[in-house]
Order: structure tokens, then sequence, then C-alpha cells
């Protein structure tokens, strides 16, 4: 089975482009905090939660919503894994 978890009808690609601020929006967020957290020193996951992180800026309302409730599943069914 394939899980859709971040578009409805697609994978996440790690080629998307990212924004044309992105150093600042790094700098002024000081996002390279939150990306260290979530990759725990793996540094693909590093390179993932960035790019996750910052092509989700131009997301659509039925994208926010559709991760949405793919967060509400999963926190009612706790033991799927």
């Amino acid at each position: 089975m394939k899980a859709f978890l971040m578009f409805k009808d697609c994978d996440f690609g790690l080629k998307g482009k990212l924004p044309w601020n992105e150093q600042a929006l790094i700098q002024d967020l000081e996002l390279n905090t939150l990306f260290h957290a979530m990759a725990l020193g793996d540094e693909f996951l590093f390179e993932v939660a960035k790019k996750t992180v910052l092509s989700g800026l131009s997301n659509d309302l039925n994208t926010i919503l559709y991760r949405q409730d793919i967060l509400k599943d999963c926190l009612k069914n706790p033991g799927l894994r």
C-alpha cells in the first residue's frame, strides 16, 4: 500500500523548487533549529525537513486541509504504525 501523506494524488518529491528568499526565511525564523531537531543528526532527514517546510509555503487550502485530516486520523489511531 502506498500512503499519500503529503499530497492526495502523488508522492512527495525532493526536487521541488524552494522559495527565492529561502536563506532569509531560514535565518529570520531560525529554521535551522527546527530542521536539526527534526533530523536528529541525519543529513538526509535534515534536507527532507528543509524542503518540506519551505516548499509548503505555496500550498493551497485543500492541500493543507488534506494534511490536517491525515493528522487527525493518526491521532485517533495511535496504535497503528
